[in-house]
Order: C-alpha cells, then sequence, then structure tokens
C-alpha cells in the first residue's frame, strides 16, 4: 500500500519509560474509550509489565518520534494460526500523521514470520479510526460481538 510518510519514527521494545507513558495515555478519557481499556491501578499494570517477557502468545512493540514514546501497538492471544492486533497512539498531535499505517505494517510482517494465516481486531463500532485503516488494509467485518463492539478480520 503507498502512503506519504509524514514523520519519522522508530519501532522499539516496550520498555519501563513507555509503560509509564501508557499510564498517562490510558487516563485519558477518549483513549481510554476507545481502546475498551479496563480499570487498572499502577500494581496491576507492573504485575502485567513483569508477565510479557515470557509470554509466546503477546507481541508489544512501542513507537517513538526522537526521544520520546508517542505509541504502541502489537499483537496478543496469539495462536497457531492467529492473532489479534491492537494499537493507539497515546499522544495526539500524531493522530491522522500515517503512523498508524506504518504499524500496520510492521505488524503484518511479524505476523508472517510467525506464519499466521489471519489477524482480527476488536473494536467500538464507534471508532472511526480504526475501521477506516482496517477497511484500507483489506480487513472485512467478520461479525458484530454486541450493541457496540464488533470483529474485523484480515487473511494474510
Amino acid at each position: 500500500m503507498e502512503y506519504r510518510k509524514i514523520i519519522d519514527v522508530e519501532f522499539r521494545e516496550f520498555d519501563r519509560r513507555t509503560l509509564e507513558k501508557t499510564r498517562e495515555w490510558l487516563s485519558d478519557p477518549q483513549i481510554k474509550e476507545l481502546t475498551i481499556t479496563p480499570d487498572f491501578d499502577e500494581k496491576s499494570q507492573e504485575t502485567w509489565f513483569q508477565s510479557i517477557q515470557n509470554r509466546d502468545n503477546y507481541y508489544i512493540r512501542s513507537v517513538w518520534r526522537g526521544d520520546d514514546p508517542i505509541a504502541v501497538f502489537g499483537i496478543k492471544h496469539i495462536t497457531a494460526t492467529d492473532g489479534e492486533i491492537w494499537g493507539y497512539i497515546g499522544e495526539k498531535q500524531y493522530w491522522g500523521k500515517a503512523i498508524g499505517i506504518e504499524m500496520m505494517h510492521h505488524v503484518f510482517d511479524y505476523a508472517r514470520s510467525l506464519n499466521l494465516k489471519s489477524l482480527y481486531a476488536i473494536m467500538l463500532k464507534e471508532n472511526i479510526y480504526s475501521v477506516k485503516i482496517l477497511r484500507r488494509f483489506g480487513y472485512g467485518e467478520e461479525t458484530e460481538l454486541d450493541g457496540e463492539r464488533m470483529m474485523m478480520r484480515y487473511y494474510l
């Protein structure tokens, strides 16, 4: 897919600095709602952070602009055949700057390296940002999960 790269970003390991930024980002009501994030506290987030080091069913990366983390993304619930993509740009000034497209390309490359057959995403139906980028990449609506959420899938 062709797109115009607007800004330069770098993908890095998910580290403690990014973890701390996610607390800030997910305290924003709009981001929390769009990502369907449940309430959490610092202790539960730390437990989760420690657990991802040893999980083979979870892939996470951070997106950096210069010296600052600005987004996170990855694949969770990875099986032999598929996984659930997720991600968000926490620094809102970077929304609409084609970073999501770069994140999607990276996720596709990683999923193909695992020989996954498909990727799926679960999102709020009203999350027009996610629906738009997923449709652009060829995801199709697979099912409505409830009155608010839907699942889309892409076959690699």
